[in-house]
């Protein structure tokens, strides 16, 4: 091909790249200006393009991720002359220092899909490359065509957050402990199994008795009294039990290596000092967590349900958020929790194909929370075990089921929620009953 040819077409082709917005610039500015920002976001530097509603890049400029980069932000967009609730602001996250500071100056702000800002910016460049500018402006463009598509972060109660980051917060502090707890026990089947299975390991005198007793030489030098009064110190709840005990930990073991020993004592130590940070750490946050929901209306409704528990009741208080007249709700309906959850399938149809699949993309601590939930109904609830029994029945696995499960309590919750009503188990099967529902009839 000839060289001409060729430069002729890579000079169209980035045409065709920038054309939207070097075409839209030329067009004259309108009087009234609705500023969009497109915020390309980063750990340490933001790129930020401002347009007005015409399409008009009207400033692009790159800002630190300080006081003094927000300073600069804010007096960039002062100079477009418009007030802070005609500052429309899209960017790829929802959490940190940048978005609590757009929010708490009055703009609106929209946290974008990454997948979705992505596959936007197809429809303005054919070529894949790629640079932070260019991102920052398509994110504005998203808002000058396609905001009715999206929905501004709206902050919730102060409460209401709280209590959805503690919940999120205890739940990484119970899996810290869950991973150290196995690392002790992998530890202590090596030299020193005569301590597993007197006490629960996840148990405070459990670590008591590994700390005054850190090897079998000093368990074999235990007396009965000495047992008894280690037990009367650390305030020992089943008594009835202590025989039992001292022959289990007392019982003949083989000999372990000294390396093992000498090497292991020194990682029990470690660990058991963590263990007890942990184990105090999480009383905390369930303290914290009990006194913030005693004070939240909407905790009685979810408590009534079956299967919620002390352990659910604030995560799932925490994930419906406040139902006030005049404060911003999380949710309309209750299809988004479905989908933000995992629950709903994804259907593919075109012309007479159709598939329904599995839905990956969700909000992966709202299917925890819902799957728990849906698991524990089943042994509370009368109509929740028949529902299950009936499906295990047609050959469906058992997630299966429970995904469906947690669909229904979450419909019936967001009901619950909505009204101010609270559960009521006979009357949920009643209506089933009217309805005529097949694995009801049993009820």
């Amino acid at each position: 091909m000839p060289t001409s040819i060729m430069a002729r077409r890579t000079i169209n082709r980035e045409l065709q790249d920038n054309y939207q917005y070097k075409a839209i610039a030329a067009k004259p500015r309108e009087s009234h200006i609705m500023l969009l920002i497109g915020i390309d976001w980063a750990d340490d530097h933001h790129d930020a393009a401002l347009m007005a509603e015409s399409g008009e890049i009207l400033d692009e400029f790159r800002f630190s991720h300080d006081q003094a980069g927000f300073d600069l932000l804010h007096e960039r967009i002062d100079k477009c002359d418009v007030s802070a609730s005609d500052v429309l602001v899209a960017l790829e996250t929802k959490h940190g220092l940048l978005v609590h500071d757009l929010l708490h100056s009055g703009y609106m702000v929209y946290a974008l899909n990454p997948k979705a800002v992505n596959r936007y910016k197809d429809r303005l460049r054919a070529s894949s490359s790629k640079d932070d500018k260019f991102d920052a402006k398509t994110m504005a463009n998203i808002l000058r065509t396609d905001r009715h598509l999206h929905r501004p972060l709206q902050l919730c109660a102060d409460d209401y957050r709280l209590l959805e980051r503690l919940c999120k917060d205890l739940k990484d502090v119970v899996y810290d402990i869950t991973r150290l707890d196995n690392r002790l026990l992998d530890c202590l089947k090596e030299w020193y199994p005569a301590v597993l299975g007197v006490f629960g390991h996840d148990s405070g005198i459990f670590l008591e008795l590994i700390t005054e007793y850190p090897t079998s030489a000093d368990i074999e030098q235990l007396t009965q009294e000495q047992f008894n009064h280690f037990l009367k110190k650390h305030k020992y709840s089943v008594p009835a039990k202590a025989q039992e005990a001292y022959n289990q930990l007392t019982r003949r073991t083989p000999k372990a290596d000294p390396v093992a020993i000498a090497a292991g004592k020194l990682k029990v130590k470690a660990l058991v000092e963590q263990l007890r940070v942990l184990y105090a750490t999480r009383k905390e946050y369930e303290r914290q967590i009990k006194n913030l929901l005693d004070t939240l209306p909407e905790a009685d409704i979810i408590s009534s349900l079956p299967g919620v528990g002390k352990r659910l009741t604030p995560e799932i208080t925490a994930m419906f958020g406040p139902n006030m007249k005049d404060a911003p709700k999380r949710f309309e309906q209750a299809k988004e929790i479905l989908d933000l959850a995992g629950i709903s399938p994804v259907t593919k149809q075109s012309g007479k194909f159709k598939v329904v699949l599995f839905r990956f993309s969700c909000d992966r601590n709202m299917r925890c929370i819902t799957r728990n939930w849906a698991g524990a109904s089943i042994k509370e609830s009368r109509w929740a075990k028949a529902f299950y029994d009936w499906h295990r029945k047609q050959l469906e696995s058992h997630e299966t089921i429970l995904r469906k499960l947690a669909g229904k309590w979450i419909k019936i919750a967001f009901h619950l929620w909505k009204t101010g009503e609270s559960y009521s188990e006979e009357l949920h099967i009643a209506i089933l009953k009217s309805r005529n529902v097949v694995w009801a009839a049993s009820l």
